[in-house]
């Protein structure tokens, strides 16, 4: 365990110097984490609601749920109370979920592998730049990835003991990333793969209460959530209005190829995808009955944002990459002992030796990097910005509406409603319009857009990056 813990530090150490005092893209899903979380401190979550209902349904298109699943504004919650709005330790949520992730990612690998396979993949994953590199989001992929691998370990660990604690563990679990990701309902597949085909008839009568537990705990706090915490993000499933063949083929394709992009800031990163998929085949191939859960979560997870009608990268995927890891290394020691070839499960033991070390070496220089600039500042946390929200919030009536590309953060630091439009339509609807003039015509209308709109316009802030207009009914 010593050395698992050097690794975990070492990780640790490296997503500190990776995070930004800003540094947040500009997507506003942040902003409504945030606002959500603000929302438990002060107990006025129907609030929040109503409000975030106006700038989803007034926007050209819905650009997010009503409310996202309310684990992870929970996980923020304690960092606001203590921190207020700062967004370094806001960031820090990510840091710690991903090193207690890295330590049940540990103990699924044991179950299968030696000592040294366990630590050399789970190195893998510690230092990996892109994985790293996702801490500096605010957004649920980096929690939603613990308790998935959580409930994968505890599912595991039930196959051998079927212990009454281990059943009351899986429902809560199984919930705890239901309520961080609405996709974590996914898990009940591989629990039931993992439970029933065990038993015959009569043994299941023996223990139905130990195997029926997890579905009862996960239904009766879902239930508690869903009876405590106002709803909304079933406005979401409004997306697959969106949903086409054709988009399913080009989702088909995109996701297939999506894995390889863990390894993008890694020199020849796409030739060791290459030889791991190959490896994958064959471990999965091999050892399908043991790993037929963790394929079947893949499986679904797959095939859930395959008909989601929006691609969001990587981290969609980022809760069965780690499978995709272990199986692989599975089929490479399969071969060896298929073989008797001992020099080719240490080739590939250095070669993913060399990976490990290749992505430490990458993700400490741009740690490095980071703290030497100051932990660089850009997008909406940014001065220009800040000048902007600060006028907003300042100089226009809080009754305000205001309409911008990014409403959420709009309404997060300057507290006027807000909803983005790309057409004329809704300029008429809002009382002040603020244009990113970087931005172009992506999700904002441009000043020459707007002006031929024929809605009186008048120009009452400035500055490097944004203008503000008065808009004149």
């Amino acid at each position: 365990m010593k050395k698992l813990a050097i690794i975990i530090l070492f990780s640790v150490l490296l997503s500190y110097t990776l995070l930004t005092r800003g540094g947040h893209v500009w997507w506003d899903d942040f902003a409504s984490y945030i606002m959500q979380a603000q929302s438990l401190l002060h107990w006025d979550m129907a609030e929040f609601v109503q409000r975030n209902s106006f700038t989803i349904q007034e926007s050209s298109y819905p650009i997010g749920p009503i409310a996202y699943p309310w684990g992870y504004p929970v996980l923020l919650a304690p960092a606001l109370y203590i921190f207020g709005l700062k967004v370094l330790a806001l960031k820090l949520v990510n840091t710690l979920t991903y090193a207690l992730f890295l330590i049940f990612f540990y103990k699924i690998a044991r179950i299968r592998l030696t000592e040294n396979w366990s630590l050399l993949l789970t190195a893998l994953l510690a230092f990996n730049p892109t994985l790293l590199f996702a801490h500096d989001y605010i957004l649920s992929d980096i929690p939603f990835l613990l308790f998935s691998t959580l409930s994968l370990f505890l599912i595991d660990r039930w196959s051998s003991s079927k212990a009454y604690q281990d059943s009351l563990l899986i429902g809560i679990a199984i919930f705890a990333a239901f309520s961080i990701r609405t996709n974590g309902i996914l898990l009940l597949a591989p629990l039931a793969l993992a439970q029933f085909p065990q038993f015959e008839f009569h043994e299941l009568r023996k223990i139905w209460l130990t195997v029926l537990l997890p579905y009862l705990i996960f239904g009766l706090l879902a239930g508690l959530l869903t009876f405590l915490l106002p709803g909304g993000q079933e406005s979401y499933f409004t997306h697959f209005s969106m949903f086409t063949v054709e988009r399913f083929i080009g989702n088909l394709i995109y996701y297939l190829k999506l894995p390889a992009t863990l390894f993008d800031y890694i020199p020849l990163g796409i030739f060791f995808f290459i030889f791991t998929v190959i490896l994958f085949f064959i471990g999965m191939g091999a050892t399908w009955r043991k790993n037929l859960h963790f394929l079947a979560y893949s499986i679904l997870t797959l095939l859930l944002f395959m008909l989601w009608p929006e691609t969001q990268g990587l981290r969609f995927i980022f809760s069965i990459l780690p499978l995709f890891i272990l199986i692989a290394a599975q089929g490479a020691i399969w071969l060896n002992e298929k073989f008797s070839q001992p020099v080719f499960v240490k080739a590939v033991f250095g070669i993913w030796l060399a990976m490990t070390m290749l992505s430490f070496g990458i993700s400490a220089w741009s740690g490095w990097t980071n703290i030497q600039s100051g932990r660089e500042i850009n997008g909406p946390f940014d001065l220009i910005s800040m000048d902007m929200f600060e006028f907003v919030r300042e100089q226009t009536p809080p009754d305000s509406i205001i309409i911008f590309f990014k409403p959420r953060a709009m309404r997060l630091f300057t507290d006027r409603d807000s909803f983005m439009t790309e057409n004329c339509e809704g300029l008429t609807k809002g009382d002040y319009l603020v244009i990113h003039e970087k931005q172009g015509s992506n999700g904002q209308l441009t000043q020459q857009s707007a002006e031929a709109c024929g809605v009186p316009l008048e120009s009452v802030f400035n500055n490097k990056r944004f203008t503000v207009y008065k808009i004149f009914p």
